[in-house]
């Protein structure tokens, strides 16, 4: 009788320990399913205020007809920092920085990223023959004088560092691009005529 009753206490505690480790296996499974549903959720989140501030930023490139300062100037001067040519103020590079949290980091021109800084958009504009730019269009005939493009770039940063130049379709710090353009017809260079 004796020995019956330790081969049902050793059957028990056999069952206990493969149920401990059934809950242990299904624990660690749904455990990873939510860190990675998480992780799904933020890249999410990150391509929709992607897609916002690109559209935003097109919308008003188009509003201001390509003209960088303009631009600039539609969005708080401490939060964009414009690094345009001499030549011509309006063709150049506009940076924003974002918090983890979407929301614009103001702060004054400095050497670096500001601190928080997760994100950066770069809007890049460039004066080109209009024939250049529309030369998808089918006949370029039609197209004369110039025409601004944009490029718009929105970029994840490593370690609050700037990235500092256009990077390109493989980078894989770059979340999402769009390219705008702006035809401004037969002029010769951008003036502040309407």
């Amino acid at each position: 009788m004796n020995r019956n009753q330790h081969n049902k206490t050793s059957l028990f505690l056999m069952e206990l320990i493969i149920a401990i480790l059934f809950f242990a296996v299904a624990s660690t499974i749904c455990v990873r399913l939510f860190v990675s549903a998480h992780l799904l959720s933020q890249e999410s989140i990150g391509i929709n205020n992607s897609v916002l501030w690109i559209q935003n930023l097109s919308e008003v490139f188009n509003g201001k007809k390509g003209k960088l300062k303009d631009i600039a100037d539609f969005y708080s001067v401490s939060s964009v920092v414009l690094v345009s040519s001499e030549e011509n103020p309006e063709i150049g590079t506009l940076v924003m920085f974002f918090d983890k949290d979407w929301e614009v980091i103001d702060y004054p021109l400095s050497d670096g990223a500001p601190e928080g800084a997760k994100y950066e958009l770069m809007l890049t504009v460039s004066q080109l023959p209009a024939s250049e730019v529309y030369a998808d269009c089918g006949s370029t005939d039609e197209y004369t004088g110039n025409a601004l493009k944009g490029d718009i770039y929105i970029l994840n940063l490593p370690d609050s560092e700037i990235i500092g130049e256009a990077p390109d379709a493989s980078d894989p710090l770059l979340i999402m691009s769009r390219s705008v353009d702006y035809y401004t017809g037969n002029m010769e260079a951008i003036t502040d005529e309407p």
